[in-house]
């Protein structure tokens, strides 16, 4: 029996160096989990967008409603005269944005910089299936649905261009804060609509007014609060 006991013996010493083999395998596994994980956590840190407070939001341009506003029903129409109505905001984050075809500056500036957002979010492959991008136009009287879902989409395929009748585009306006959208009878031309309100309104996936990014609009800081707001509601 003693002798059993006996790790000089070649039979216990062979047991021995199997335990040892064994332990050192758990411990080289234990080891490698623990570093995937801290990895893991690592990457996951740096690619999950850092929920940024009120003020940081505001900081970087962007101002939120203390409670989301509900929007009225409406409708507007896109190319092909297909409806666009308040059913089509509910489950998706909606950017809107309201300018017209023939805007000479800041729209085609701001629509521009909704185009690199969306491409930097791609480029991240961030969630977009439940995002949309919706321009409407305030010259309904020049732009028909063709006209401006072919200006929208002439800066990203996947962006909406939108038209309504007048009295439907000033409630929907007016409810977003968005005006200069009547039209100057003694003007032909359209240049009292240059100096409309140039914000991006934001639209949470309950159809309800959730904010405005304010100009001047930089990249970066549209991605950040952008990606704060929309990965976490």
């Amino acid at each position: 029996l003693l002798h059993f006991f006996d790790f000089r013996s070649p039979f216990n010493r062979s047991l021995s160096n199997l335990i040892m083999k064994k332990n050192i395998k758990i411990n080289l596994f234990l080891i490698a989990l623990f570093i995937s994980t801290v990895m893991f956590l690592f990457v996951n840190k740096l690619t999950t967008p850092r929920v940024l407070s009120a003020s940081e939001l505001l900081s970087n341009g962007f101002y939120m409603l203390q409670e989301p506003k509900p929007i009225s029903d409406f409708e507007l129409f896109t190319s092909g005269d297909k409806p666009f109505t308040k059913t089509d905001l509910y489950g998706k984050w909606t950017v809107m944005y309201f300018g017209f075809s023939r805007c000479p500056d800041e729209c085609p500036t701001t629509m521009f910089e909704l185009k690199k957002l969306f491409n930097v979010l791609d480029e991240k492959n961030y969630k977009l299936n439940d995002k949309q991008w919706v321009l409407v136009t305030i010259d309904p009287e020049r732009d028909s649905p063709e006209d401006i879902d072919n200006y929208a989409k002439g800066f990203n395929k996947n962006f909406i261009g939108v038209r309504g009748e007048r009295p439907m585009l000033l409630s929907l306006g007016t409810q977003l804060a968005i005006n200069n959208m009547m039209p100057n009878h003694n003007d032909h031309s359209n240049k009292h609509l240059d100096n409309h309100v140039n914000n991006i309104i934001l639209i949470d996936p309950e159809a309800n007014l959730y904010g405005y990014f304010r100009p001047p609009f930089d990249t970066s800081r549209l991605s950040l609060t952008y990606q704060s707001i929309t990965s976490i509601n």
